[in-house]
């Protein structure tokens, strides 16, 4: 709790990492979502969907238009709008979609997949979210230079500097990170075929359900160990300076297992705020229905102060995982 409060005091001295996150954010996006807009405009020219688009949702007009369509655009539904896209992230990273569709072929397929439409990516859409993660990964080592700092507070030059001088190393801490992520995949897939087994010849429902899901949650498990140890390596490697990835991903894992307890509640306060913030957006999307042009654009805003929220708990974790790391070193410290 102490961590988390420090963390939250250094992230209030840096409030303005959020909207330079925001739209970094947005600059990605836009790569998709300015060409699909085009085509949407260009598809509703001089039509009465168009019209009924203004107002409310057309879900005929939608539906054909999505089955007519291929590549990234076949993603485009409106489960993307509300909480949709919490649970379709969610079975995208079990399938082995995210990132990058690098684990597809490693993670089993649901049973009757066979029979179901193709759920994967667009490649187009993998390669956007991989030169996200890399962005992102470069700019981590800016914004942990800015939470290393005691003032807190940043200039923009600072900041490039930062995330342009640890880019290569915090790089290969990723894809040190991806190669667990790909072992744990490949050791997850035996187990999840004998769950799917043990589901089938279970003979109540609520057992059945019960392997099912146990499955995917020691997946979901075993993915935030290679996270939390992840994060805490880029932390180390900023805060010392350190010029081995490597062994700063080893620095991490022996962080983690001193004091798993910490971090473990440290990541469960996270979740918990995640949760109340999906919560009040739930209730943005039930009370707000757009049903004209001007609510549309308020709408828009809300979802992107939805989007900065979410970053800023990304931030707030960071910046509570430098407050641990310092509190740890403080108390091995000799005096």
């Amino acid at each position: 709790m102490r961590a988390l409060a420090e963390g939250f005091r250094v992230l209030r001295r840096s409030l303005a990492l959020i909207p330079l996150l925001l739209g970094a954010n947005l600059a990605l996006a836009a790569l998709l979502a300015l060409p699909l807009g085009f085509a949407l405009e260009r598809e509703l020219r001089n039509t009465d969907s168009a019209a009924r688009m203004t107002t409310a949702f057309d879900y005929d007009w939608w539906s054909e238009w999505s089955q007519r369509q291929s590549g990234y655009a076949r993603h485009l539904s409106p489960e993307l709008l509300g909480l949709g896209f919490a649970a379709k992230n969610l079975e995208l990273l079990v399938m082995g979609q995210l990132p990058a569709g690098l684990f597809a072929g490693v993670a089993p397929r649901a049973p009757g997949a066979s029979g179901t439409p193709d759920r994967s990516l667009d490649p187009l859409v993998l390669g956007v979210g991989l030169v996200s993660w890399l962005v992102h990964l470069c700019l981590t080592g800016g914004v942990l230079g800015v939470f290393r700092a005691p003032q807190g507070r940043f200039t923009m030059r600072g900041l490039l500097h930062g995330s342009g001088f640890y880019a290569g190393r915090l790089i290969r801490i990723g894809l040190v990170a991806l190669g667990m992520a790909g072992l744990l995949f490949a050791l997850w897939a035996p187990l999840s075929q004998l769950a799917e087994t043990r589901a089938k010849e279970a003979v109540s429902e609520t057992a059945a359900l019960a392997w099912s899901f146990a499955r995917y949650a020691v997946l979901l498990l075993g993915l935030g160990v290679v996270h939390m140890v992840s994060s805490y390596a880029k932390v180390i490697l900023v805060i010392e300076d350190r010029p081995s990835a490597l062994l700063a991903f080893l620095s991490g894992a022996s962080l983690v297992a001193r004091h798993l307890g910490s971090a473990v509640a440290q990541y469960l306060g996270i979740a918990f705020a995640g949760g109340a913030l999906l919560a009040a957006w739930a209730v943005v999307e039930w009370a707000f229905e757009p049903t004209g042009f001007r609510s549309q654009i308020l709408f828009f805003v809300a979802a992107e102060a939805f989007l900065a929220a979410r970053i800023g708990l990304r931030l707030w974790l960071l910046a509570s995982q430098v407050a641990l790391y310092r509190g740890a070193t403080a108390r091995a410290a000799p005096l």
